[in-house]
């Protein structure tokens, strides 16, 4: 298979636990206490018809699955007496073969920056060009390129012009373009401020995706800049010629993004419940499970792939490519998860190093 088959699960409980035993139920329709926390069940066939064996897993485990404690309990009423108990409901991951276990990686929480763009325009010192400016009636064109709007044949591009007044030095000219910047708000994409002649430009974070059901996928404002100028005043084809700033340092820093970040976490756990049968994403009403993440929250990740072997149409055993993806907000639960599927490989090469804080 090309796409892994993905099972996402999403705590936000800090102090968060594998347990070692189902949690037991209760005489009350409340969120359970165990509520975010992880439980393993061991798959083998000795486990069967022995409860103490069931959810412990080791090195001698060859089947297992994962599963979370959700906030839903599942009713049972008592044919003896009619008494209702409730007990809490535990997704559970596919059955993973320990032999096959490719691959597990973990990543800690990082914050999200933005693209940064500066142009110093300070570093224009060709006397030439300075008396140039300060005549007045100069076109001075910052171009924005943004690599996250890609079209058929050609990139998407903001240009934004001031044209020079009479005594303008560097420093005003780059106040001019963060002004010119700022104003045109309907097509911003970024911000833009200027300061002792260098003019940063910010990119703006993506506002349509800021609710957790949100029909965007989450997005980033990449984008680089140039600046050239004309002059109009120039004789005949000169007047249309672009000239590049002599001695202009344009930097960037290339913005942030975490693979943990809490909008890419939704659209993970989003996407995932294509493969728990939630299909419908456009006819009312969608019916689909509340989803688990926060867009506030800060989360640390651990992933591991594995390879289930199958009996195919054509009488071949083949592989089944699949993933399981844990972010919680408690670095210290993935740690102990990753250190226990260490265990159970019996390989600690294929797992990264703690995220603990």
């Amino acid at each position: 298979m090309i796409t892994y088959v993905n099972t996402v699960f999403v705590s936000n409980k800090e102090g968060a636990a594998v347990l070692t035993a189902m949690p037991a139920a209760t005489t009350t329709n409340a969120v359970p206490a165990n509520y975010g926390d992880f439980i393993l069940m061991n798959c083998d066939e000795s486990t069967k018809g022995d409860a103490t064996k069931l959810y412990t897993v080791d090195a001698t485990t060859n089947t297992f699955k994962i599963g979370m404690i959700t906030k839903n309990n599942a009713t049972i009423i008592s044919k003896a007496d009619g008494s209702v108990k409730y007990q809490p409901i535990v997704r559970w991951s596919n059955e993973i073969k320990a032999a096959d276990i490719r691959d597990i990686r973990s990543s800690k929480y990082a914050a999200d920056t933005e693209d940064v763009v500066t142009l110093d325009f300070s570093k224009v010192v060709d006397a030439n060009t300075l008396a140039l400016f300060a005549e007045g009636g100069k076109r001075i064109i910052v171009r924005l390129t943004f690599k996250d709007l890609p079209t058929r044949y050609r990139k998407w591009t903001e240009s934004y012009e001031y044209v020079t007044e009479a005594g303008d030095d560097m420093v005003k000219i780059a106040a001019g373009i963060a002004k010119q910047i700022n104003l045109q708000y309907k097509r911003a994409r970024v911000t833009a401020s200027a300061a002792a002649g260098v003019l940063t430009l910010t990119a703006l974070p993506y506002d349509d995706d800021n609710v957790v059901d949100s029909y965007s996928w989450a997005g980033k404002v990449r984008f680089v800049a140039d600046c050239y100028y004309t002059d109009p005043a120039a004789a005949a084809f000169a007047s249309r010629n672009k000239y590049f700033l002599p001695g202009m340092i344009i930097e960037k820093t290339p913005g942030v993004w975490s693979t943990t970040s809490a909008k890419l976490v939704r659209d993970r756990e989003s996407q995932g419940m294509g493969y728990d049968g939630i299909m419908n994403r456009t006819w009312w009403p969608i019916i689909k499970p509340d989803m688990e993440t926060k867009l506030d929250g800060k989360y640390n990740g651990l992933t591991f792939q594995f390879e289930n072997t199958y009996r195919a149409a054509d009488d071949i055993f083949r592989k089944t490519k699949q993933n399981v993806e844990v972010y919680a907000t408690d670095a210290a639960i993935c740690n102990t998860i990753a250190t226990t599927l260490k265990t159970i490989a019996a390989d600690t090469d294929r797992a990264t190093n703690d995220i603990a804080a």
